[in-house]
């Protein structure tokens, strides 16, 4: 994260409702009224600083429904974010200075000196509460549904809801909670387009591979959504010893190699299918819109790549992966998204979380992103990234020779950049050439790609001669 971001402000105003959205927390001002607000930092989760804001400052807890979509509103740009909120309990007294006004009689008043945005959040609100199709997670009341169903699957085990809760994202049909138990706290998961393949992944996973991810307690079909155990541990990007990071490189291998005789029902369970067949069939397709989007570029630096540089790259794209296909390496499971945040590494094992990216492919673009990490974590020690390196190659040994695993990590980089563009369907979207950070972004992984294409070539050569 960009540290400026840690520092910059946000105004966030809270339309904070009870009792089935039946009233709203207001503030008195003159003959009208206003909403309540706090600050928030830009870049952090705001579903959590919103909720803990509002304890510190108020003394009841709230839960965020929706950010509503007049925070990005051109009519009113000086009000900024709108949360639309619900108190957990239903009958919370009103802090000094606030009182509980019957949204029905907000409703009613005058639209020229009821606040727009006020205004807005509430339509937002009444048509979540009409149509179940804009997403469960709108809707009021919907938390203490939860709290009732994750009671049930934590039953068996002895466990009881504690009423303490994190939440860190919100929205109409995504969700991520934590909620603490008299044991070990459980996670609530869900989400919605364009990841709702992450829930029959996560089930899969934990089914087929229960070391490596966390256990699921119970699954909610209907809200796309499941509850998993926390698992304990440090996250991997807050290890300073390089030795987490090989027993993570280590495991990620066994996994991979666990997964070989469960590539088709992994296929099947959604994982994104990036085996070296498809992914040489969007060679061609992909780069051609390259040069929709190299021709777009305004800007004189970096240098867009010509057609004639596309092409060439284009063949040694190709050329990699006949390489990697020769070489008879199996597709295993794999993650587009490999982020030290989303690893837990324990005395007792290494936890991968947050499967939306996970695939099957060749495993060693996985570990690609994992090296690349190592190289960022450890900048000023190169060997680390060796020791890594050879703690991830070593489980594969036992199967392929080193002259083998040489080859195909020397052509591994350059494949995993177009892996990771080609993973979702963005590139190929129509708003993508409309939308800059989307262009620039692809610009960007295609350059990467051919300095990665050129490095293999010089390195092929050396080897030559």
């Amino acid at each position: 994260m960009n540290s400026v971001h840690k520092t910059e402000r946000d105004t966030c105003r809270l339309i904070i409702t009870r009792r089935n959205a039946s009233e709203v927390l207001l503030l008195p001002s003159g003959r009208s009224w206003s909403l309540l607000s706090v600050e928030i930092l830009r870049g952090e989760r705001i579903a959590e600083q919103l909720t803990a804001q509002l304890h510190a400052q108020c003394g009841f807890q709230a839960y965020c429904l929706f950010m509503s979509s007049t925070a990005t509103s051109d009519r009113a740009p000086q009000n900024g974010r709108c949360a639309v909120m619900e108190t957990l309990k239903q009958n919370d007294n009103a802090p000094a200075g606030t009182q509980w006004v019957p949204l029905a009689a907000v409703e009613r008043w005058d639209e020229h000196t009821t606040d727009a945005a006020l205004r807005e959040s509430i339509r937002q609100l009444r048509t979540h509460q009409r149509k179940s199709s804009t997403g469960p997670f709108a809707r009021p009341g919907w938390f203490r549904d939860l709290f009732q169903w994750a009671q049930e699957q934590i039953d068996p085990l002895g466990l009881r809801m504690t009423g303490y809760f994190r939440q860190l994202n919100a929205s109409p049909t995504f969700s991520l909670i934590r909620l603490e138990t008299t044991g070990p706290a459980v996670w609530f998961k869900a989400t919605g387009e364009p990841n709702l393949h992450e829930f029959p992944v996560s089930v899969s996973l934990a089914r087929l591979f229960p070391e490596y991810v966390p256990a699921i307690l119970g699954t909610r079909p209907t809200w796309n959504a499941w509850l998993s155990r926390e698992v304990s541990g440090q996250e991997l990007d807050q290890l300073k010893e390089y030795s987490g990071w090989e027993r993570v490189a280590e495991a990620l291998a066994n996994l991979q190699i666990a997964s070989i005789a469960k590539r088709v029902e992994l296929v099947e369970s959604e994982c994104k299918d990036l085996r070296l067949r498809k992914i040489i069939g969007l060679v061609d397709p992909f780069l051609a819109r390259m040069a929709d989007f190299m021709a777009s570029q305004e800007k004189p630096s970096p240098a867009p790549l010509k057609k004639s540089e596309l092409c060439l790259l284009g063949n040694r794209l190709k050329e990699a992966c006949w390489q990697l296909q020769d070489l008879g390496f199996p597709d295993t499971l794999g993650h587009i998204d490999f982020s030290p945040g989303n690893i837990l590494v324990s005395p007792e094992r290494c936890c991968f979380l947050d499967w939306a990216e996970g695939c099957v492919t060749q495993p060693f673009f996985t570990f690609e992103y994992l090296r690349e990490y190592t190289r960022q974590n450890f900048p000023q020690d190169g060997a680390v990234a060796e020791r890594v390196t050879a703690a991830y190659i070593r489980p594969w040994r036992f199967f392929f020779s080193a002259h083998a695993i040489t080859r195909a990590m020397a052509v591994s980089p350059l494949i995993a950049v177009f892996a990771y563009a080609v993973a979702n369907k963005t590139w190929c979207s129509s708003e993508a050439l409309n939308n800059p950070s989307i262009a620039a972004c692809l610009r960007s992984l295609t350059r990467r790609m051919n300095r990665e294409a050129k490095y293999v070539l010089e390195e092929s050569e050396r080897c030559l001669n």
